[in-house]
C-alpha cells in the first residue's frame, strides 16, 4: 500500500489512505490506496459558518437511542498516531452503546503553547447549538471497560477516567482525562481558563469552578479493572510533553482565574475538514488561538520558567 502524505493547516499527515471525494466543504473518504495533496488553503472567514450536525446518530427515529446528543470535544496538535486510532475506537464504543454524538478535533495550528482549556472552550462553542452535553477528552485515553458510561450527565459534571481507573494520575482532586458536562452546567462554570499555556494546570483551576458553582462532581465507580480501565497510547519517546511548567510556580493551581471562560476565547477558524477513519466521521477544526503576550507571556515557545521567575521577582522588587 502506498503511504500518503498530505497537509492539512500546519500539520504534516501521513497516512495510508484514499481521497475519493473532494468537494467545498473539504470532505475526505479513505477506502483504497492512492497518493493525493490537498490544494492551498482557501481564504475564506469560516466563523460564521453554521458547523455543528450530528453526524453518528441512527438512521430513523430509534427511540433506543435516546434523544441526547454527545460532542467529544478533543484538544490536538500533533498527535496524528494517536488520532488514528482514537477516533474509530470511539466511534465504535459509543455506538455500541447507543450514545448518540459527534467527534470534534480542535487542532491548534498557530505558533502559542498547546492550550488544552482554551481549544475546550473553542470546541464548546462550536459545538454547543446542536449538541446537549460534551465530554472533554484527551485523544490518547482510550476507555475499555465496556462499562464505562457516556450517558448524560444529569446529576452534574461526571468524571469518567478518576483517579482509581486512571492509568497514570490519581490525585484527589484530579479532574483530568474524560470529563462530562452538560451544556448547561458547562455554562455556569463559564468554560475552562484560557491562561493555561503548556502542559498542566487547567483542570485544577475548572476543579475550582465547579465547586464554587456548587455543581456537584461524580466520578466513575464499582468497576473491577483498576489501572485496566482506559489505554494510554501516548509514546513520550516520539511526542514529548512540554516540561516547561509554568502552572506550578504561579501560584495556586487551584486559584480561581476569572478573567478568562468561553466567553472570551479569542480565536480565528483557519479551516473545517470533515474526514472518515476506517468509515468513523470526525471533524478538524484548525484554529488559531489569540494570546496577549503582556498577559500571559509564557504562551510564547520561546519563553521559559527561568524568564517567568526572573520576571516575577522584577516585578516583587519594584514594590
Amino acid at each position: 500500500m502506498a503511504a500518503i502524505r498530505y497537509q492539512v493547516g500546519l500539520l504534516l499527515f501521513t497516512v495510508v489512505a484514499v481521497c475519493v471525494l473532494y468537494d467545498e466543504t473539504d470532505r475526505y473518504y479513505f477506502q483504497k490506496p492512492k497518493q493525493f495533496g490537498l490544494p492551498e488553503q482557501k481564504d475564506k472567514d469560516l466563523n460564521n459558518r453554521v458547523l455543528a450536525t450530528a453526524d453518528n446518530v441512527p438512521k430513523g427515529d430509534d427511540p433506543a437511542w435516546g434523544k441526547h446528543r454527545l460532542a467529544v470535544i478533543v484538544p490536538y496538535r500533533g498527535a496524528f498516531e494517536e488520532l488514528l486510532l482514537f477516533v474509530p475506537h470511539l466511534h465504535k464504543f459509543l455506538c455500541d452503546r447507543r450514545i448518540r454524538h459527534k467527534i470534534f478535533v480542535i487542532h491548534q495550528v498557530d505558533k502559542f503553547r498547546f492550550n488544552r482549556g482554551f481549544l475546550i472552550n473553542v470546541g464548546f462553542l462550536l459545538s454547543r447549538d446542536q449538541f446537549d452535553y460534551l465530554a472533554m477528552h484527551d485523544i490518547d485515553l482510550l476507555p475499555i471497560n465496556p462499562k464505562l458510561n457516556y450517558s448524560y450527565p444529569e446529576q452534574g459534571p461526571y468524571h469518567l477516567s478518576s483517579p482509581e481507573y486512571h492509568p497514570d494520575y490519581h490525585g484527589r482532586r484530579f479532574i483530568g482525562g474524560i470529563l462530562l458536562f452538560t451544556r448547561e452546567d458547562f455554562t455556569k462554570v463559564k468554560g475552562m481558563t484560557n491562561g493555561d499555556w503548556g502542559w498542566g494546570g487547567e483542570d485544577n483551576e475548572l476543579f475550582t469552578r465547579i465547586r464554587l458553582s456548587k455543581l456537584k462532581l461524580t466520578r466513575a465507580s464499582g468497576l473491577t479493572t483498576g489501572r485496566n480501565t482506559f489505554k494510554n497510547t501516548h509514546d513520550e519517546s516520539k511526542r514529548p510533553r512540554d516540561k516547561e511548567r509554568f502552572d506550578a510556580i504561579k501560584g495556586n493551581q487551584f486559584e480561581l482565574d476569572g478573567k478568562y471562560g468561553f466567553y472570551n476565547a479569542d480565536y480565528k477558524l483557519e479551516r473545517v475538514i470533515n474526514m472518515k477513519i476506517d468509515e468513523a466521521a470526525v471533524t478538524i477544526y484548525n484554529v488559531k488561538l489569540h494570546c496577549n503576550i503582556l498577559e500571559t507571556p509564557w504562551c510564547q515557545a520561546n519563553y521559559t520558567v527561568s524568564n517567568f521567575k526572573k520576571q516575577k521577582n522584577k516585578s516583587a522588587n519594584k514594590h
